[in-house]
């Protein structure tokens, strides 16, 4: 599905913010989730 020149053309920026995004909400909702857990 891919041509050889798609391939070449990777976003590394776009993506590695992308992942840090997700880690980051990831850790933001954990954190708040165990305090709420702590509350009870």
């Amino acid at each position: 599905m891919e041509s050889p020149q798609e391939k070449k053309f990777i976003p590394k920026g776009a993506f590695a913010f992308f992942i840090a995004l997700v880690l980051l909400s990831l850790a933001f909702w954990y954190g708040i989730y165990f305090l709420m857990i702590e509350r009870t």
